[in-house]
C-alpha cells in the first residue's frame, strides 16, 4: 500500500475537492491510502467523511497584499499567495515539506498548488500535476496574458519584468531548501507526469499540441436528487455563489422569465430566499447530484468552471456570470464557441433579462452546445480518471514514462 498526498492549495468552492475525493475513491480501489490536503477544509467532512477520506489543512498564504494592479497573467497572480517576497515565500515551503516528512508519501499529485509544487522541488518524491488549464499554464517564458481576447501591445515590459523578479524569488528559496534551480516561472510546472482534465476547446490558453488532455474530471453523483418547480416550461438549473454582486439583480431577471428554475446558492440568506421563490423558482438547501440535473435541464446559469465543462459535455448551453479571471477566461471561450452568453464582472447587470432571454430563445446556443458535445469522444470521466491512476501507479512501480504512456492510451 502507497500513501498518496493529495494537494490542493489555490482556488475555491468544492471543484477541487470533488475532483480529488473522485481520484482519491480509485486510489483507494487500487489499495492505496490517499491522504488529502486541501486549502479549505470547512465543507471537507461533509463531502469526504461519509468515505472516510484521511484530509489535513494545507499550508496557505493568509496575508493581504495590497497596492498592485490588476493580473496580466499567472505570474502575477503568484505575488498574491506570497510569491512577491522570498522571506514569506520560504515560510510557506517549509510548511509544505513539513508536512510531507510527516505522512511520509509515495507520490504526490498537485491541483492548483504552485507553492507546494515550489516545495515539491528536490524532495525526492515522484509529482504528478493534475489540475483544469487555468491552474496547468503552458510552458512558455513568460506566462500567457490572461486577456487573450484584448490588445495587449503594451505588455511586454511588465510581463517581463514580473517573469524575472518571480524567477529570483523562488530561486532565493530554493537555495535555501538545497533544491534545483529554476530558469523560468513556467518550471515551477515541471513533473513527472502531468494530465490536463480539460477539453482542448475549451483550454483558458488555447489548444496546445503538447498537452496531455484527459478530460474533466467531477464528482457529478455527489448531492440529492433535483425537484423541478411543476409546469410544461423549460427547467433551467442556476448555480450561484450567494456573494456574487449582481445575485439580486440575477434572482430578480429569473423571476420574470418564462421557464422553471431550480437554484443553488450555499449560503444564501433566507430573506433573499423568500423574495424570490414562486411557483416557477425553487431553492435547494443542498448541493445537486449534476448526473441528473444535465440529463433533465434545458440550459445551466453559473459561474463559469467546472460547471461548464458539466453543461457541454452534455450539450447544454450556458448563461455565465463569471467574478475572477479564470472563469471570465474560460467564459470567453465558451462565447468564442457560441454556446453561451455572458456578463462580464464589470458588465451593467441591466442586461441580465436580455441575456436571459437570449439564453431561452436563442436556438442557436443550443444548437452549438449539442455539436460540440456531439463532437466529444467520450464523456465517461471513469476513463480519464483510469488514465491517471494507471500512471500513478506506472511511477509507483518506478516508470519514468507513466505521462507518455497515458498519452499513447
Amino acid at each position: 500500500m502507497a500513501t498518496i498526498v493529495l494537494n490542493w492549495e489555490l482556488g475555491a468552492a468544492l471543484g477541487h475537492v470533488g475532483r480529488y475525493l473522485t481520484i482519491a475513491l480509485q486510489l483507494r480501489a487500487q489499495g492505496h491510502r490517499p491522504v488529502l490536503v486541501l486549502r479549505d477544509i470547512s465543507r471537507a467532512e461533509a463531502v469526504l467523511g461519509p468515505h472516510a477520506i484521511e484530509f489535513l489543512q494545507a499550508p496557505v498564504w493568509l496575508t493581504p497584499v495590497q497596492g498592485l494592479p490588476p493580473d496580466l497573467n499567472f505570474t502575477e497572480t503568484l505575488y498574491r499567495f506570497g510569491f512577491l517576497k522570498a522571506d514569506g515565500l520560504l515560510s510557506i515551503a517549509r510548511a509544505w515539506r513539513s508536512l510531507w516528512t510527516l505522512l511520509r508519501p509515495d507520490l504526490m499529485l498537485f491541483d492548483h498548488a504552485p507553492t507546494a509544487l515550489l516545495a515539491a522541488r528536490g524532495f525526492d518524491v515522484a509529482r504528478v500535476i493534475v489540475g483544469n488549464s487555468f491552474a496547468v499554464p503552458p510552458r512558455v517564458r513568460p506566462l500567457p496574458r490572461y486577456r487573450w481576447w484584448a490588445n495587449g501591445a503594451g505588455d511586454h515590459h511588465r510581463l517581463a519584468e514580473t517573469e524575472e523578479r518571480t524567477t529570483r524569488n523562488c530561486n532565493a528559496v530554493l537555495k535555501e531548501l538545497g533544491a534545483p534551480l529554476i530558469a523560468q516561472v513556467a518550471d515551477l510546472f515541471e513533473a513527472e507526469a502531468t494530465y490536463l482534465c480539460a477539453r482542448p476547446r475549451l483550454d483558458v490558453y488555447g489548444e496546445r499540441a503538447d498537452a496531455n488532455y484527459i478530460g474533466p474530471v467531477n464528482s457529478l453523483s455527489m448531492g440529492s436528487g433535483p425537484v423541478w418547480p411543476a409546469g410544461d416550461a423549460p427547467p433551467v438549473f442556476a448555480y450561484l455563489k450567494s456573494d456574487y454582486k449582481h445575485l439580486d439583480a440575477v434572482l430578480g431577471a429569473i423571476g420574470k422569465s418564462r421557464a422553471r428554475y431550480l437554484i443553488y446558492a450555499a449560503g444564501l440568506p433566507e430573506q433573499l430566499r423568500k423574495r424570490h421563490e414562486s411557483a416557477r423558482v425553487a431553492f435547494s438547501a443542498t448541493p445537486l447530484q449534476m448526473s441528473e440535473v444535465v440529463k433533465q435541464c434545458a440550459a445551466i446559469i453559473c459561474h463559469a468552471g467546472g460547471m461548464s465543462d458539466i453543461a457541454l459535455d452534455h450539450g447544454k448551453p450556458l448563461l455565465l456570470l463569471p467574478t475572477q479571471m479564470e472563469q471570465t477566461m474560460t467564459s470567453h471561450r465558451v462565447e468564442a464557441l457560441g454556446a453561451g452568453v455572458l456578463l462580464a464582472p464589470d458588465g451593467n447587470p441591466a442586461l441580465l433579462p436580455k441575456l436571459l432571454r437570449r439564453l431561452l430563445d436563442d436556438e442557436s446556443l443550443a444548437a452549438r452546445a449539442v455539436e460540440y458535445a456531439a463532437q466529444l469522444s467520450s464523456i465517461d470521466q471513469s476513463l480519464a480518471v483510469g488514465r491517471l491512476v494507471e500512471g500513478c501507479e506506472a511511477l509507483l512501480s518506478g516508470g519514468a514514462n507513466a505521462d507518455a504512456k497515458a498519452r499513447a492510451q
